[in-house]
């Protein structure tokens, strides 16, 4: 259960409206410390804040993103991850072994993808150079395949790309979305019969209501929306729903 800290907007970004980053940091810290309390066992932040996004992300961003990134660290004892919506990987890598982190996850890592920011080339190549650059080995990639906020252009198909991901990519998991529920179990069903243990994770539309059918599938869950009020993706987290989705998951485990 990987609960999303999504941050205000960053120096740098395009919404940033002078927020001082110790309120950036603060906000960070408060959503960390209600998703912990509620029992989710993985963190990973992200700025939902600077959206709409450029190609890649400006030095400022990756300088606040570092800072909030390291103070999480700090702060709490679950595995930690990031993702830039920017699908600068690049900085990614280079914030999470700067701040100490467990992961990245590369939103378009093969085949391309036509997305709101415009057309994305998957970022295996670049992903696994930077990795290997900063000996930051231990830093697991988790990679969308197929990511529901974009369209495939070009794609050998979906488990076919998946295997490329994990076979030549040297993706650690491969993150699964569809458009709605039903496209998600289709695509897990499909991808969990090609490969039967490797990891498995969805990025999204995943709730209490539905966890049970999601957890004989996958081996995880990116969780967001869900655990906020009204589920507005740009709301506030609800602590009570925050529990329910963990005490459904558990129930369903």
């Amino acid at each position: 259960m990987i609960g999303m800290i999504q941050l205000r907007g960053l120096a740098g970004g395009s919404r940033y409206a002078g927020e001082p980053l110790a309120s950036v940091l603060g906000h960070a810290l408060d959503q960390a410390a209600l998703l912990q309390a509620a029992g989710f066992t993985m963190l990973m932040v992200q700025n939902l804040g600077d959206l709409p996004v450029a190609q890649s992300a400006a030095p400022a961003q990756v300088a606040w993103m570092t800072r909030v990134a390291r103070e999480l660290r700090f702060a709490t004892h679950l595995p930690l991850g990031l993702n830039l919506l920017e699908n600068d990987v690049e900085a990614m890598l280079a914030i999470a072994s700067a701040a100490d982190c467990d992961f990245v996850r590369v939103k378009v890592f093969v085949g391309a993808m036509v997305t709101p920011s415009g057309v994305e080339p998957g970022r295996a190549f670049a992903t696994i150079r930077a990795r290997n650059d900063l000996r930051a080995g231990a830093v697991a990639i988790l990679a969308d395949v197929h990511d529901r906020t974009g369209t495939p252009i070009a794609t050998s198909g979906l488990v076919d790309d998946v295997h490329t991901a994990f076979a030549i990519g040297g993706a650690d998991g491969v993150v699964l979305t569809g458009r709605s529920h039903a496209e998600t179990v289709a695509m897990l069903s499909d991808v969990r019969a090609r490969f039967p243990t490797r990891p498995l994770i969805v990025g999204g539309g995943v709730s209490a209501d539905n966890v049970a059918e999601i957890v004989r599938l996958a081996d995880g869950a990116i969780v967001s929306s869900a655990l906020k009020r009204d589920n507005d993706l740009f709301g506030e987290l609800d602590a009570a729903k925050a529990h329910a989705f963990v005490t459904a998951a558990a129930a369903a485990r």
